[in-house]
């Protein structure tokens, strides 16, 4: 637990130091994004999962270290989750008239994981021509909540189970929009965790959350 809140606490400073750095400096915007996520957890055995529709909403800050480079802390609140279905078998017996033969239904069941977080990336920008840029990055996950529901039943709550947060990394497209709207980029990234969400041993083995995200940011001048 202590090893945890000292990588937490690190990881905090870091960002602080981060932020502060790019607030300070000349060449630096800041501004909202918001956007939709097409989230799934995996499993260590691969079992089969479905994407579930999320979004995410928050804030930047994004310092030019020169014309091709430049640096961007976030802060976003951000859902996702996964949706599940299998079958399953279930013996039972026959009537009389077919002499109580043994015989077996076939049934559907369906489940949904959903999640929400509190991430803070720091995304390193390379800009390949004037308007088209890459980002790479690292980021931290808070896990806010975590709640499953079955077939009808309603959303348990399963927190206890899980982290507190996950490490995880971010890769993503950009385009500055500015020559139409000044302050406007759109964007696709891919994120996912580096770390287990659970903390508890699962049948499936641990579990890892991904997610497309594609959003809007708009950007204010310092």
């Amino acid at each position: 637990m202590n090893h945890a809140n000292n990588k937490l606490k690190i990881l905090g400073l870091a960002y602080i130091l981060c932020v502060s750095f790019t607030v300070t400096a000349q060449d630096f915007t800041y501004g909202a994004k918001a956007g939709l996520n097409i989230a799934e957890l995996k499993f260590d055995d691969n079992s089969t999962m479905k994407s579930l529709i999320g979004v995410h909403a928050g804030l930047f800050g994004n310092y030019a270290i020169n014309e091709k480079f430049a640096i961007q802390p976030e802060l976003f609140f951000s859902t996702g989750g996964s949706k599940y279905s299998y079958n399953y078998i279930v013996a039972m017996a026959a009537d009389v008239e077919m002499r109580n033969t043994a015989t077996t239904a076939s049934y559907e069941a369906s489940g949904k994981i959903k999640t929400s977080y509190i991430t803070l990336p720091v995304m390193l920008q390379y800009k390949i021509i004037d308007a088209l840029y890459i980002e790479a990055g690292p980021q931290y996950n808070f896990l806010l909540s975590i709640k499953e529901s079955f077939n009808d039943s309603p959303e348990e709550d399963i927190k206890e189970y899980y982290k507190t947060g996950t490490f995880g990394f971010g890769v993503g497209i950009g385009y500055d929009l500015t020559a139409f709207v000044p302050g406007l980029k759109v964007g696709v990234r891919y994120t996912g965790d580096l770390s287990d969400m659970n903390k508890e041993e699962v049948g499936a083995g641990n579990i890892k959350s991904q997610m497309f995200q594609v959003g809007v940011s708009y950007g204010f001048s310092k």
